[in-house]
Parts: structure tokens; C-alpha cells; sequence
């Protein structure tokens, strides 16, 4: 399915890395001439496959093991955050255009922050999403 459509079909906020994760894929096949075009307008737009973004889209993943792996980068970034309040830079990360999933990035190449949607939710909240039975809220 082409990008335009995956993303007008599931417009969620924590889609947002797996769409850019087919864009990257999709091209992929394109020309070198015209890879050299795409793949920098990829990386400059690639908002959505920043860290904590990655880290919400797999909260709510349909595999449980990547849900879990979710939930221990979740508390491994909040035992790391620094606790002094400075204004962060939101800058796009380094993306992988040989990553065969959305979830593979260097995590250590970057400073991982926790989600700010998730800042309220204590760690047991955030567990109990990662065991439900069903796919978790994607409303979150």
C-alpha cells in the first residue's frame, strides 16, 4: 500500500514511526538519481521516528514482546532523564534505511527521554497496558 494511503487509513499519532519506517522502505526501489532527492527529504521530515515517538508506537504495538521491550526503554528512560528542567531540542533522529523494523535505532546513540504523554501514568499503569489482552488503548 502506498504511504499516502497507510497514513490516511490509520492516522494515530503512535503510527507515525511505522509510516515513516515505509517511507523509508518504499523507496528504497527509487533510482540512485532519485534516492539522492527522496531519502534527504525523508530524514529532514522524520519527526515521527524520534525516540519517544518509537517508544509510544511500540506501547501499542500488536506484538507483545515489542511492548514489553517498550515498557523496559520506558523505565530505563526515566531512571536516566536528567532531573534539572532545560528546554530540549527536538531534532530528527539519524534514520536507518536498512532497518528491517520501525523499533531498530541506535539507542545508545541518542538521549533517550520518557514520553511526555506518559508522564502522568505511574510504572504499574504502564505495565497494565503492556498485559492486557487485546492491543492497548491507541488513544492514549
Amino acid at each position: 500500500m502506498p504511504v499516502w494511503f497507510a497514513i490516511k487509513k490509520s492516522k494515530y499519532f503512535t503510527d507515525g514511526p511505522k509510516h515513516v519506517f515505509l517511507a523509508t522502505q518504499t523507496s528504497q526501489y527509487l533510482s540512485d538519481e532519485l534516492l539522492q532527492v527522496v531519502d534527504p527529504v525523508i530524514q529532514r521530515n522524520a519527526f515521527f521516528a524520534h525516540a519517544e515517538n518509537v517508544l509510544l508506537a511500540m506501547l501499542v504495538d500488536a506484538r507483545e514482546h515489542i511492548r514489553e521491550l517498550g515498557h523496559r526503554r520506558i523505565l530505563k528512560a526515566r531512571q536516566i532523564v536528567p532531573k534539572k528542567k532545560t528546554v530540549r531540542n527536538f531534532v530528527p533522529p539519524k534514520l536507518n534505511f536498512q532497518a528491517s523494523d520501525y523499533i531498530e535505532i541506535n539507542w545508545n546513540s541518542c538521549v533517550v527521554y520518557p514520553p511526555l504523554v506518559l508522564r502522568d501514568l505511574s510504572e504499574d499503569d504502564i505495565k497494565s497496558l503492556i498485559n492486557s489482552e487485546t492491543t492497548p488503548i491507541r488513544e492514549i
